[in-house]
């Protein structure tokens, strides 16, 4: 009778351990990854945003007639995508509507990150450039004047 409770004893404590082990992952609802199992965060999180250039009519215009035929958008020193001039403009910088030019920036590591971005035209002359902060799960609307 004494190994019956012995065993039952251990199979218990077994249980209880396997059940309460930490399971490793991504905690944070946020996230893009987040993983609703794990109960310690193993700093894996990643995160996404989009960052949307655009401009109204008449300074896609003036931009056309300064020679500027071609607009090309850098963040962090690297050419990320481009726009035709004359189809960048739009009357609002809404994410991913026609006439802007959204940027995808997807695995972030943080819920937030600061970029420098360039908009250079033809001949790859800066016409723009600033610091930025793209929060997670969010679109940031950058109106070039």
């Amino acid at each position: 009778m004494r190994k019956i409770t012995q065993i039952t004893a251990i199979t218990v404590i077994m249980a209880f351990g396997f059940f309460s082990c930490a399971k490793p992952g991504c905690t944070d609802e946020n996230s893009t990854n987040y993983n609703a199992d794990a109960n310690e965060d193993d700093g894996t999180c990643t995160y996404r945003g989009d960052i949307t250039f655009w401009c109204l009519p008449d300074v896609s215009t003036a931009l056309k007639d300064a020679g500027h035929t071609m607009l090309r958008f850098e963040l962090e020193g690297e050419i990320v995508d481009s726009i035709a001039t004359e189809v960048f403009f739009s009357p609002s910088g809404e994410c991913s509507t026609p006439g802007v030019k959204t940027i995808p920036m997807e695995d972030l590591p943080y819920e937030y990150r600061y970029f420098k971005y360039r908009v250079r035209g033809d001949g790859f002359a800066t016409l723009y450039e600033d610091f930025i902060k793209l929060d997670a799960n969010t679109c940031l609307a950058i109106k070039l004047d």
